[in-house]
């Protein structure tokens, strides 16, 4: 993942930054989004730990995940609470979300931050591998396939952010 600024002051997103591995003495990459909270969709920790259990090829290894306790309630979205409230504008059914943490074992350079169009090419071939061994392999769909969620790590492409992936 990449370092991201959001620049709303509401809203979900997801942010990262390089964090250090005490344990292990190196740099990791740390990320904190608002997961989904549907059935149907899993926290993006136990996505990677499936795609894993696959042997999905050209995906990073996640080291750690948890979604915060709900028991703290800033910790999930309370906007569904209001959307019947007669100040509120839009008023239709809202999907709540619940703050989701999550450690991955490489920190990759953004994909258009490519050296030569060799490697540009490789990377993106690499990424498209990934998402063709999820699909065989694991039965699971990235659905969000993009330039934003393909990192390059050491000359090769790894397909990231898994968050909104669905069996």
């Amino acid at each position: 993942p990449v370092v991201t600024k959001h620049h709303s002051p509401v809203g979900c997103w997801t942010r990262t930054c390089p964090a250090f591995d005490l344990v292990n003495k190196k740099v990791v990459m740390f990320k904190d989004s608002w997961w989904v909270s549907l059935p149907d969709v899993l926290p993006e920790g136990e996505t990677y730990k499936l795609l894993m259990s696959h042997k999905v090829s050209n995906i990073t290894s996640c080291i750690a995940y948890h979604n915060v306790p709900p028991s703290i309630p800033q910790q999930s979205t309370q906007t569904a609470k209001f959307r019947c409230a007669k100040w509120a504008s839009f008023q239709s059914p809202l999907t709540l979300h619940t703050l989701h943490h999550l450690v991955l074992n490489i920190v990759g350079k953004k994909l258009t931050d490519f050296k030569s169009s060799c490697q540009l090419t490789l990377s993106v071939r690499d990424a498209l591998i990934a998402h063709k061994d999820t699909f065989e392999r694991a039965q699971v769909l990235h659905h969000d396939l993009s330039v934003g969620n393909i990192v390059i790590y050491k000359g090769k492409g790894y397909l990231i952010d898994w968050d909104l992936a669905k069996l």
